[in-house]
């Protein structure tokens, strides 16, 4: 059990330095750093993946989450619906509220496991 969760944690360590790494980049390229802009609008398009592979795990609730935030994210990078991040951050209380709720209905948020015995 121990093993397990040393490889859980570093899995999380990978994970927050990828995160940190993605938010440098990103944060770089709106500034003008690098010389690739128009590419940087689709970043968002990662959550949809991330919540494709929370999805084959068996952890409705987590992508759902992805799946609305990588919407949002889209919406306010396009201008959507006369979306911003300034004008519609409810919306990401929204999207994790719904992904709240259907991990409560699937089971997914119990003792770290979903039905399928996917690990959180």
């Amino acid at each position: 059990m121990e093993r397990e969760e040393v490889m859980h944690d570093t899995k999380r360590i990978v994970w927050g330095v990828f995160m940190i790494g993605l938010g440098a980049v990103l944060l770089f390229a709106h500034l003008g750093v690098f010389g690739w802009t128009g590419a940087v609008h689709w970043w968002p398009m990662l959550f949809v993946l991330f919540g494709v592979n929370r999805l084959l795990e068996w952890r409705p609730g987590s992508a759902l989450t992805l799946f609305l935030l990588g919407g949002w994210f889209l919406a306010c990078e396009y201008g959507w619906w006369g979306l911003r991040y300034g004008n519609s951050w409810g919306l990401v209380l929204v999207a994790v509220g719904a992904g709240i709720v259907v991990r409560a209905l699937s089971g997914e948020h119990r003792c770290g496991r979903g039905p399928m015995g996917g690990r959180l």
